[in-house]
């Protein structure tokens, strides 16, 4: 095949709507946003322990409509406890997030569960009371090495509560599970969850 025969894309590219505001494009933001690298980590810290954001991680603090983030919200509990994430390729992706209800449900294959917090404290979510409460837990699973370069990673994660009318993000999926009565949801981003 010759250049000239080459197959395009597209042969031609037309913007209608422009108003008298409207900058060409040369002028305007042109540039394509730069995907962001996948979650690779995630912890669970406990703040009202003192334990801070480990190095590298980004906490989540507040749910989309600037509620608290805490996992314990709503549980007569002290023990704040929040979700932390870092971005990297230097491992293999998040693929999965997910809610075990421990003697409720199995572990699925291939997930892992995060039982204690970088600084060694259990990381359940069940409002640190007493042992009769029912323990809750994050878990997450990682790609393999043999997943095909189509495999979608997750890229993004927030905290929802559905009690304050919170619904995830458009492009989110929501992890269909309560962590607490009820009170707090988690979504995983872009599930379009940007291919890695």
């Amino acid at each position: 095949m010759t250049e000239e025969n080459a197959p395009q894309l597209v042969d031609y590219f037309v913007v209608a709507g422009l108003t008298d505001t409207s900058k060409p494009l040369e002028e305007g933001t042109s540039k394509l946003a730069r995907p962001v690298e996948p979650i690779a980590d995630v912890a669970i810290i406990i703040r009202s322990q003192g334990e801070e954001v480990p190095e590298g991680f980004t906490c989540i603090e507040t749910t989309p409509s600037g509620q608290s983030a805490d996992l314990n919200c709503g549980l007569l509990s002290t023990s704040h406890m929040f979700l932390c994430y870092r971005r990297s390729r230097e491992k293999l992706p998040l693929i999965d997030l997910g809610v075990l209800c421990e003697g409720k449900e199995r572990l699925k294959p291939g997930c892992r569960v995060i039982e204690t917090t970088p600084y060694s404290r259990a990381a359940h979510i069940s409002g640190g009371g007493t042992s009769l409460q029912q323990r809750t837990f994050i878990t997450y699973r990682r790609a393999t090495e043999c997943q095909a370069h189509s495999t979608l990673a997750v890229t993004d994660i927030c905290i929802i509560m559905p009690s304050k009318g919170e619904v995830p993000p458009h492009t989110f999926c929501k992890v269909d599970k309560n962590l607490n009565a009820g009170v707090v949801s988690i979504g995983t981003g872009e599930m379009a969850k940007g291919s890695v």
